[in-house]
């Protein structure tokens, strides 16, 4: 079989399943329960989960494709009850938009960008730090939030 050349991309050796879109409705609060298939035993390691907020046009419900310039970035908690196993949780909390620029419509969502990092103890070149999961959080229009 002959050899493909340098500069051919035909083949990712770190794959994964793409991104991921997660829904919420604005003021629900919910929790995304993620087992970690790589790992056994997350004892030790540090996980983090954030979301930025998009560059969202009011009244549009495009998806955008940028950060909202100087926009909020908010950590998202961790529940791991049971830090020797390879399951935990992560809260979207109700307020997760409150300091955002838009706020959804009835017809229009609002995008922001979430991702999730974990990385075992080790240090420098010794560190392995994985991003399972990264995509769009959708914020949904709720009456209930109406002022």
């Amino acid at each position: 079989m002959p050899r493909s050349k340098i500069t051919s991309t035909s083949k990712d050796l770190i794959t994964d399943d793409g991104s991921v879109l997660v829904s919420v409705v604005h003021g629900e609060q919910t929790r995304l329960d993620i087992v970690v298939g790589f790992l056994t035993n997350l004892t030790g390691y540090t996980i983090t989960a954030k979301v930025v907020e998009g560059n969202n046009v009011q009244g549009s419900g495009a998806k955008p494709t940028d950060p909202q310039p100087s926009g909020a970035v908010i950590t998202l908690p961790i529940i791991d009850a049971t830090p020797s196993d390879n399951q935990f949780e992560i809260v979207i909390p109700q307020t997760v938009i409150d300091t955002w620029v838009t706020t959804p419509e009835p017809d229009q969502a609002i995008y922001g960008f979430i991702g999730l990092e974990i990385a075992d103890n080790g240090t420098g070149n010794n560190q392995q730090i994985w991003k399972p999961l990264r995509g769009l959080l959708e914020v949904r229009y709720s009456p209930t939030e109406a002022s």
